[in-house]
């Protein structure tokens, strides 16, 4: 028995040492390296709102009127340091002179104004992971001073500096004396300095740290920067005041009459106990005059207290994404002498979000999210925005038919919120938490998100996001972060906020179909995995948090996963990756501007992951990329499907949610080769949501010509003014090709001029009155066309099976697997080569073996006394393990003369076998350099799909290619290998992609498709693919040149056969 006792007294001591280490290590730990501190005399998370000395000032809701407000925005002084040891450590102090330190613009990140350098990591950290440490010897220290001045007017009050933004971790100094430190660089840091500040001039010190252990939170996707993110001001409040409020503005079962609730917490730090009143009204934003409701509180408050407000209105106007109708919250305290002390206002959306087996409900509505991710980012400030740019991107986002946004993958800029309930948008609040580079750590994610030493600061993160944005009505669900694995600590988080909020789902991607997520929230989920989600009757909705990864030239297949989330009730759509590129614009020794990405900033990091960085439906600059008028034609809210549209049907369904489409005007026009030959306007169409009718356009009266190709073309336009856009800007549209035809006579070769062969060593020549046509015969290939004593071609129409590399076919790996086909022109064994002239036409066949692939490719050319050649490519593999075509086709090059280029296809923007459904069939015409779009890093660009016909000129004679029946065709006035990637070599589209004195032409039969599941390792979809394995390709087209005057049109519709 003693020794037991002895033993468990033993046990107690060594325990109580144990818990003394363990606590003097956590004291002893700097603050930037301990995840147990995540701010010292931080405010708790409130909501976001202004204290107004008027409800004047209130209504109008400018801080910038308010006497109580004071910005530190602008020239702050600012000293950087390599690292810890380094930083000046007594500057804080009020007699440190800082006068020779240089001037630094805040907001803004002192990597995007020349101290040190913007570094660019995906998945890794820019550090080896071994939380909660970061290195010393490069953590950069930003330290920062300014001056701000007090009048005796806000002595009366409590005087509080808030940040709204400072990455990663930062102490702060008034006066020189200690205030606070604070971590989670996108929340509002706010502080109470009341008892820090003197009238007249003061002094603000900030000590800034690139990493803490908050780095380790803060993984996300972007480039990683430092400094003074956000907006800093200084306000004062009065003692008497609301500190916090809840707002609940929801709907009754019918969705017809508000159920406004209101919760404030109100804090006297008056010596004395105070009577004040407390006036609430409700107004609309278009009507102020007539409230909705008031109220009128009296009470005396001590200390603290919290008072309740509850209100039905009937037949409210509710708010979604189509309809943000607003109202306008103002709530006002006013002292027993009858003075305004504080007046604040909030945006009211009345709507009500409902999860029911298998779906979430918008006002009662399954609504399929149009979505988008959406990084904040300015090329030149970084992550510091302005309102301006906020609003563009939200009128860029309604006129490409986006209606809701994921806010990767942090809270955004407070005012991004306020200008989404106005205008409209579906947002998904996301969390600072993504701890992706813990991937790399020997315990993976678990060794932070299962650890109860972070538990707080999982908690925090989400805390000060739900605190700041509970009363914002876009806000229809909460994201607990990204890629940060999954664990206790997000159970945890996930029960808090169900807990605060009961009126919004929450998500969380890795959770998968765990209890502690409301919605299956995948990221880049095949079309197949999420049709098997759907097709087992499942109890939560699915949305994808990311898909159709937008780098490059890419979002291949979006109409097919838009087809499968109409198919499924429980897929309701996804959000893009992502909105914009996230590049920075540098300036090269010459002068020329370019799109700098990660690696482009030397080798100050070494780490970085290149240009995946780019992958925005818009480049940085807001210009949209190509893919991006795919997005809109996909995402339209209008469909139109043939009925039968032999007899001239048309169905057309309203595919809003919530209106009614009176606000469109609809037209049609037929065109006959590219012409409108027929038009019409329809005016509305009264359609309620989700209802459709046929249309019936009489087809009779079209007289077809022969050869000539007739289009509707319906055309869906705003019939008003909006917020945003203007009046008949093009909401949707449709084209369908109609089947009225009437063939062409054959061309009667007799009335040709007589052709002769003149065969020398190398070659056959084919010569005709005014042409000289040379065929090599050791390639088998056309050589030269000789037209009125000018040289049409440069180099041999040789077959051509390769493409420059897409950023998704370097991910997965096409420029490896299929570079059997890279060199195919330069690689065949001619066995075969026979000419001959009968009856006017010269037939010149050759057959050749491509001896890696073992594939046979045979090419026939037949010659007409007009000039023309017709010209066919076959290909038949032998292998039967060969990989995908990157494409089946033919290229050459021309003089540079010949940059104009006019073509009868898809257009006028790039398409692809798989991303073309937003390019309408027309005639389309530009320069020859106007059809390379340069991508960030250069690559395959300027396809153009179902071509009729193209040609080339130079104002005074061209050359024709005419399909039989179409071909892909792209053009560019540099050799086409240019755009190739060359390993160790970062190349940059606007610098690297210059006009040169040559024209490459490539015909094809078609591209294999871009793809876009993602960029690392989703290959393009089998239906869009060139099959390499035991495949019989060819395709058919004509060559034919042409002067000045003659009608391309009608010399297309030769018929040679």
């Amino acid at each position: 028995m003693k020794n037991l006792v002895n033993i468990l007294v033993l046990i107690i001591i060594i325990s109580i040492a144990y818990f003394i280490m363990n606590k003097k290590k956590k004291i002893d730990q700097l603050e930037w390296e301990n995840p147990s501190v995540i701010s010292i005399n931080k405010e708790s998370a409130r909501a976001h709102y202004f204290d107004f000395e008027s409800k004047e000032l209130a209504k109008i809701n400018d801080i910038e009127k308010s006497i109580y407000y004071q910005s530190l925005n602008g020239k702050w002084k600012f000293y950087y340091s390599l690292n810890p040891e380094e930083r000046p450590k007594e500057f804080m102090k009020n007699d440190y002179d800082v006068s020779s330190w240089d001037d630094i613009d805040v907001p803004g990140s002192w990597e995007m104004q020349g101290w040190s350098v913007p570094v660019y990591v995906n998945v890794q950290y820019p550090f080896p992971p071994n939380p909660p440490f970061v290195p010393h010897e490069y953590n950069r220290v930003g330290s920062y001073r300014n001056r701000f001045d007090i009048p005796s007017s806000w002595l009366d009050r409590d005087i509080f500096i808030q940040f709204n933004g400072v990455r990663s971790a930062f102490y702060l100094w008034i006066n020189g004396e200690f205030i606070g430190y604070s971590q989670d660089s996108k929340t509002p840091a706010e502080f109470n300095i009341t008892d820090f500040i003197t009238v007249g001039e003061n002094s603000v010190s900030l000590e800034v740290y690139r990493f803490s252990d908050g780095s380790y939170l803060e993984g996300q996707d972007t480039w990683r920067i430092s400094g003074i993110e956000r907006s800093v001001f200084i306000s004062a409040k009065p003692k008497i005041r609301v500190t916090d409020f809840l707002i609940k503005s929801d709907l009754d079962s019918l969705y017809k009459d508000g159920h406004f609730e209101l919760v404030m917490d109100l804090i006297n730090n008056s010596k004395d106990s105070s009577d004040i009143t407390i006036q609430g009204e409700l107004l609309k934003y278009d009507n102020p005059k007539d409230p909705l409701f008031n109220f009128e509180r009296k009470m005396s408050i001590t200390n603290k207290d919290t008072i309740e407000y509850k209100s039905i209105i009937s037949n409210v106007d509710v708010w979604s994404a189509e309809t943000p109708s607003l109202y306008k919250l103002i709530i006002t305290l006013i002292n027993n002498q009858e003075k305004v002390i504080q007046s604040f206002t909030q945006q009211v959306g009345f709507r009500k979000i409902e999860m029911v087996p298998g779906n979430i409900l918008i006002n009662g509505k399954p609504i399929i999210f149009r979505g988008v991710n959406r990084h904040e980012w300015d090329y030149k400030t970084g992550r510091s925005i302005t309102e301006k740019q906020m609003i563009d991107d939200i009128k860029l986002m309604k006129k490409f038919n986006i209606n809701a946004v994921r806010t990767s993958h942090y809270p955004n800029q407070m005012r991004w919120y306020e200008l989404c309930n106005e205008f409209g948008l579906y947002l998904i609040d996301e969390a600072n938490i993504e701890a992706h580079g813990m991937e790399f750590h020997k315990d993976k994610y678990s060794f932070i998100s299962d650890n109860d030493e972070w538990e707080e600061a999982w908690i925090q993160r989400g805390r000060a996001m739900v605190e700041r944005d509970k009363n914002q009505p876009s806000i229809i669900m909460w994201s607990m972060g990204n890629e940060a694995g999954d664990g206790e600590n997000f159970k945890k988080l996930y029960k808090w906020m169900k807990e605060r909020d009961d009126t919004r789902p929450v998500s969380y991607e890795p959770a998968r179909n765990e209890d502690h997520t409301d919605v299956v929230f995948p990221m880049y989920a095949t079309i197949e995995t999420i049709s098997k989600y759907a097709e087992d009757n499942p109890k939560r909705p699915l949305i994808l948090c990311e898909y159709a990864h937008a780098m490059g030239n890419s979002l291949g297949n979006l109409q097919d996963y838009w087809d499968t989330f109409e198919k499924y009730d429980a897929l309701q759509g996804g959000f893009i990756w992502d909105w914009a590129d996230q590049v920075i614009l540098q300036v090269d020794s010459s002068g020329k501007e370019y799109w700098a990405y990660g690696g482009d900033f030397g080798d100050e990091f070494i780490a970085n992951d290149s240009n995946f960085c780019s992958n925005g439906l818009v480049a940085a600059d807001r210009t949209p990329n190509p893919h991006f008028f795919e997005l809109k034609k996909v995402y339209q809210p209008i469909e139109f499907i043939a009925e039968d549209i032999a007899r001239g049907q048309v169905r057309i369904s309203n595919k809003y949610d919530f209106i009614n489409l009176d606000h469109i005007d609809f037209s049609w026009f037929i065109s006959e080769d590219g012409k409108t030959v027929e038009s019409g306007k329809l005016g509305v169409i009264d359609l309620n949501p989700n209802e459709n009718t046929v249309l019936s356009f009489n087809l009779s009266s079209v007289v077809p010509k022969p050869g000539a190709e007739y289009f509707l073309t319906l055309i869906a336009r705003l019939n008003q003014n909006t917020s945003l856009l203007n009046k008949k800007h093009v909401v949707a549209w449709e084209q369908f090709s109609l089947p009225i035809h009437r063939p062409t006579l054959q061309a009667d070769i007799s009335n040709f001029s007589e052709i002769r062969i003149s065969e020398k060593d190398t070659t056959v020549d084919v010569i005709g009155d005014d042409f000289q046509i040379i065929f090599n015969k050791k390639t088998g290939f056309l050589k030269e066309y000789i037209f009125s004593n000018r040289h049409l071609i440069r180099s041999e129409l040789a077959p051509y099976f390769w493409r420059a590399p897409t950023d998704n076919d370097r991910g997965n790996m096409m420029h490896i697997r299929s570079a059997i086909w890279k060199n195919i022109s330069d690689e065949l064994t001619i066995k075969f080569f026979q000419r001959s002239l009968s009856d006017n036409v010269v037939k010149i066949k050759m057959i050749a073996n491509h001896d890696p692939s073992e594939s046979i490719i045979t090419i026939t050319y037949k010659i007409f006394g007009n000039g023309l050649i017709d010209i066919q490519q076959e290909i038949v593999t032998g292998k039967e393990k060969l990989p995908e075509l990157p494409r089946f086709g033919m290229k050459m090059t021309l003089p540079k003369d010949f940059n104009r280029v006019t073509w009868f296809g898809r257009g006028p923007h790039e398409s692809y076998w798989d991303r073309k459904t937003s390019a309408p069939i027309k005639v389309y015409s530009g320069s020859v350099w106007e059809q390379t779009f340069p991508y960030v890093r250069p690559q395959e660009t300027g396809n153009k799909t179902d071509v009729r016909w193209m040609a080339l000129d130079n104002g005074t004679i061209g050359l024709l290619a005419i399909g039989q029946p179409v071909f892909d065709g792209s053009v560019h006035q540099y050799p086409y290998e240019d755009l190739e990637n060359v390993p160790g070599d970062k190349r940059h589209g606007k610098l690297d992609i210059k006009p040169k004195d040559q024209i490459d032409w490539l015909i094809d039969y078609r591209q294999t498709g871009v793809g876009g599941d993602n960029s690392w390792g989703a290959r393009t979809h089998q239906k869009y693919t060139l099959d390499g394995k035991s495949a019989n390709y060819k395709y058919h087209f004509y060559l034919i040149p042409f002067t000045k005057g003659v009608d391309i049109m009608a010399l297309s519709k030769i018929n040679m056969n």
